[in-house]
């Protein structure tokens, strides 16, 4: 390893070596040290590239070193004619770049980026005179690229909140006699009757916030044909977050397993954008395809977008468990043998018991045994005849050793088959 790159990695633990050496062929190869065309080169966050930049020696020091080109994202194509339509577009019809709505959470995508929105469905063997899609939200122009690019497709859709771009993407079709069908539409109503289930593909680029992500994957689902095999229908969703917060995207990851989506494809760094810096101007593309088990959940919500800081609201501090343990013997589920082991599982992790509530529900022997705890409850229910508990915990503070749940249970009930499931 190049010495320069060994002492940066100690400096910077965040990137990986690879990582680090691409920057330093960009800063030399681009002879440039400025954060935000780096930012725009790599998709890393601003803050990470700043962090880099300040320890990188000057430009000139670098000159007889070699470093080798990492590989920013899997997937890049390219198509100057249509990437110059888009831009006279723009141009012309007065949707500079810049002028995002950030209440809106916009942020332009660069032609490229629109063009490779486009151009997947296509990759993914979607493209055909009976293939309809529709757009929630068309900042990017994709639909325009689409019409254009494929003009055999059934039909193109757009719902658009922006009244402004309702009314560009309209002029813009006309005028180049593109088919495209434009309403004013806002996430958080109901998909209007004539356009539900009537679509085999969805594309959204919705606010990246939690609420956002689970709103447009519902209302992709009410747009999408049903189906009852394996063939699926599919949603593009393009999510980006800084790599310094996987709590985020792991809940999104959540949500999508939620809906029984199957993620088919996820290329990272798919998307670049005109600003949110923060995130390294990047976003990623998941196609996430249907499936027999794929349910709408008419999923409710008002607070959508970043500046409503949702996500950020106060609420109190929640940790909650699911636990299953199965292959439990037979003498365990004697009530005050469970009971006593169960207060045993609490004391091992500081959960102490202000309550308790015993139920029995029939002659199988199915039982319910409820703590309220000091900070919420402990809920247990006991299927004898298939040798299984469940039990759900919900605390307001910190489950003390929660990562030694499942050793708890295991010692005390005496079977390894346990599965603990941190819920919130």
């Amino acid at each position: 390893m190049n010495a320069l790159v060994e002492q940066l990695a100690k400096n910077n633990q965040d990137l990986k070596v690879a990582e680090i050496e691409g920057v330093l062929y960009l800063v030399k190869k681009e002879n440039t040290k400025d954060i935000s065309k780096i930012v725009h080169l790599t998709g890393l966050p601003s803050s990470t590239v700043s962090a880099l930049v300040k320890t990188i020696p000057q430009i000139k020091d670098l000159k007889n070193l070699d470093f080798t080109a990492y590989n920013w994202s899997l997937f890049s194509i390219s198509d100057p004619e249509l990437e110059e339509f888009i831009t006279c577009v723009r141009k012309e019809f007065k949707l500079p770049f810049e002028a995002n709505k950030r209440e809106y959470d916009q942020f332009f995508a660069l032609p490229q980026t629109s063009l490779q929105k486009a151009v997947i469905l296509d990759k993914k063997g979607l493209i055909s005179n009976k293939h309809s899609v529709a757009l929630i939200g068309d900042d990017d122009l994709v639909s325009i690229v689409l019409a254009k690019k494929y003009p055999e497709l059934l039909k193109i859709t757009v719902l658009e909140l922006d009244d402004n771009l309702v009314l560009k993407i309209k002029q813009i079709s006309e005028k180049y006699k593109l088919n495209i069908e434009v309403l004013k539409y806002d996430a958080r109503d109901k998909i209007p009757p004539q356009h539900f289930g009537k679509y085999d593909s969805v594309l959204i680029d919705p606010p990246y916030t939690y609420t956002g992500i689970k709103l447009f994957i519902d209302r992709s689902l009410q747009l999408l044909k049903g189906h009852t095999d394996f063939s699926g229908k599919y949603i593009f969703l393009n999510y980006g977050n800084s790599f310094k917060s996987p709590e985020k995207t792991l809940a999104i990851q959540q949500v999508i397993g939620e809906y029984a989506l199957l993620i088919e494809d996820k290329i990272n760094n798919f998307n670049n954008y005109i600003g949110a810096e923060s995130i390294g101007s990047v976003s990623s593309l998941y196609i996430l395809k249907t499936t027999p088990q794929t349910k709408i959940k008419e999923f409710k919500v008002k607070n959508i977008y970043t500046y409503e800081i949702i996500e950020n609201q106060n609420f109190p501090y929640i940790e909650q468990y699911s636990i299953k343990i199965l292959k439990v013997e037979k003498q365990m589920f004697y009530k005050n043998a469970l009971d006593h082991l169960i207060r045993q599982f609490a004391k091992s992790h500081s959960l102490k018991i202000k309550d308790f509530m015993f139920t029995k529900f029939d002659e199988k022997g199915g039982e319910t045994f409820t703590y309220v705890l000091q900070n919420s409850n402990l809920i247990a229910h006991t299927w004898p005849e298939f040798g299984s508990i469940h039990i759900d915990l919900i605390t307001c503070s910190k489950v003390k050793n929660s990562n030694l749940i499942a050793e708890t249970l295991s010692k005390l009930l005496k079977t390894d088959y346990i599965e603990v499931k941190r819920v919130e």
